[in-house]
């Protein structure tokens, strides 16, 4: 269960509904706290949403203005001045709630969908855009990440404009919207959650035929396989399109088929219509192996959790091989229409960092090359040193925020288990108590970028944590030695996962503490 304070600032009534739909998706421990717009700064009002964890904003437009169009037809007011005040409007609400409350905001935009004029006017832009205008306006109201601007219009486009609305509910209530809208947006609601605090699938492992393109390779040969921008060999590569989003957006890609290495490589670096590009591939699983040893084989390579994995095949056999073999593999039986409702088991940040995607990749490439590397050795300790691994830790800056709030969220091995949201990480650094480290490395290799970072708060050790991909390099025993000598450790938090139990031994046998504080996440 989550234990949840959750604010919903609005001018309408969202009830019956969003109480039962939000308690069934986060769960029984969730508290609702529904606060009338106008009445947020009251003083009861005020020490709820002081104790929020997340407030939703819900202003319906045509409850605060209902005889805007008609002004605007009879030019009482211009676009601009409305415009204005409008965003007067939400920039005083924004900075109250900013005032009393910490809390992430979920802020749904306005729509225009309730009007009738289409009826007598056909299905143009109202009155020039105005309410898109007016949107974009409100999205310019902060530059950094903590309000999630959700696109109501698109939420209503998504359930259908006649199924979105309740004229009973709205004439007896003030509840305009139905049920079926509601529950769609708590779940855009419930996404935000999972992408604040990094709850995602980490690698996506595709196979190749009639997945990333049509047809098999081995059978039909390159000449006959369907890839292109028409026919039957748009949907392979507008799925490949889909991909490459994915990619920039930080998933590791595998490949996982049975085929020949060479007609695979051969497709991947000489095919015009391949989007994909072997750059983009972390990992080639091509064999006549059972998919099952080469998943396995592709986790080990990228030193990940089998749960951390989604697996895309064409056949339902291979599928039912994996579910029944790997069943902490979440599995996906291609089909055009359906594949990408069930990718939703990403919940990806929309702020990408392509140079740090780009090393990542270029980490894993190298691998196979340091496991050649290190056959030459007689010993790992002259391997190690053989690596020149360079690391540089220091105070972490407030532009690293974001990739330390990533790895602490990513991370499963090589942590003490503790999760920050940016916001949170924002907070801790203003407390003087509180050291916050990021540590950047590199081999003889590779730059791998900033893969690792330590908190320390007084005499106890609240953040330990290394990306997996560092792992293999003697890390983790720089960053003890670095903490040892900087502060006298006498408490340590840990938060125990699934793969964390070596880490919790080698923290707390290294400070020699016998009283854990160890919880669960």
């Amino acid at each position: 269960m989550i234990n949840l304070n959750i604010a919903v600032v609005s001018n309408i009534i969202l009830e019956p509904h969003l109480l039962t739909i939000i308690k069934s998706r986060f769960g029984k421990e969730v508290e609702i706290f529904p606060i009338s717009y106008g009445e947020h700064i009251e003083t009861e009002n005020k020490d709820l949403l002081t104790e929020s964890d997340i407030i939703i904003v819900w202003l319906n437009f045509e409850a605060l203005f209902p005889d805007v169009w008609n002004m605007l037809y009879e030019k009482v007011k211009s676009d601009r001045e409305l415009i204005d005040n409008v965003y007067l409007l939400c920039e005083r609400l924004f900075i109250d709630l900013m005032t009393l409350s910490k809390a992430k905001l979920v802020w749904f935009l306005f729509e225009d969908y309730y009007t009738k004029m289409s009826f007598v006017e056909g299905n143009l832009p109202l009155c020039n855009a105005l309410i898109d205008r007016i949107n974009e306006n409100i999205q310019s109201m902060v530059s950094d990440n903590c309000i999630a601007f959700i696109d109501l219009k698109r939420l209503i486009a998504e359930v259908g404009i006649i199924y979105s609305y309740d004229s009973k509910g709205k004439y007896r209530w003030n509840a305009p919207y139905s049920q079926k809208l509601v529950n769609t947006a708590v779940d855009e609601i419930y996404k935000r959650f999972l992408i604040e605090q990094g709850i995602t699938k980490k690698c996506l492992i595709l196979d190749c035929d009639n997945v990333l393109w049509g047809e098999i390779i081995s059978e039909d040969g390159i000449k006959n396989i369907k890839l292109g921008s028409s026919a039957f060999g748009r949907a392979y590569q507008d799925f490949q399109r889909f991909v490459l989003s994915l990619y920039f957006h930080g998933v590791i890609l595998a490949i996982c088929s049975k085929n020949d290495m060479s007609d695979v490589m051969t497709m991947f670096r000489e095919h015009s219509e391949m989007i994909l590009k072997e750059k983009h591939i972390a990992c080639f699983q091509v064999n006549w192996d059972n998919k099952i040893n080469n998943i396995k084989k592709i986790a080990n390579t990228l030193n990940i959790s089998l749960e951390s994995m989604v697996f895309i095949d064409d056949s339902p056999i291979e599928i039912e091989a994996v579910k029944a073999m790997l069943p902490e593999v979440s599995t996906i039986l291609y089909k055009f229409e359906t594949v990408y409702e069930q990718l939703s088991c990403f919940n990806l940040s929309s702020n990408i960092d392509l140079s740090r995607i780009e090393k990542r990749n270029e980490t894993y490439h190298t691998t196979q090359i340091r496991e050649g590397f290190k056959s030459k050795y007689n010993s790992y300790d002259e391997y190690i040193a053989a690596l020149n691994v360079k690391i540089d830790i220091h105070e972490a800056n407030p532009i690293e925020f974001s990739r330390i709030s990533e790895i602490t969220q990513r991370t499963n091995k090589c942590t003490n288990g503790k999760r920050y949201s940016i916001t949170e990480i924002r907070e801790r650094s203003h407390n003087p108590a509180v050291k916050l480290y990021s540590l950047i490395a590199s081999d003889c290799f590779s730059d791998l970028g900033l893969v690792g970072t330590i908190e320390v708060e007084n005499d106890t050790l609240t953040l330990f944590s290394l990306s997996c991909r560092a792992l293999g390099r003697k890390i983790e025993e720089r960053m003890l030695s670095f903490i040892s000598d900087m502060f006298e450790i006498k408490n340590i938090e840990f938060y125990t996962t699934n793969n964390n139990k070596n880490i919790e031994e080698l923290l707390f046998g290294y400070f020699d503490i016998k009283n854990k504080m160890c919880y669960t996440n």
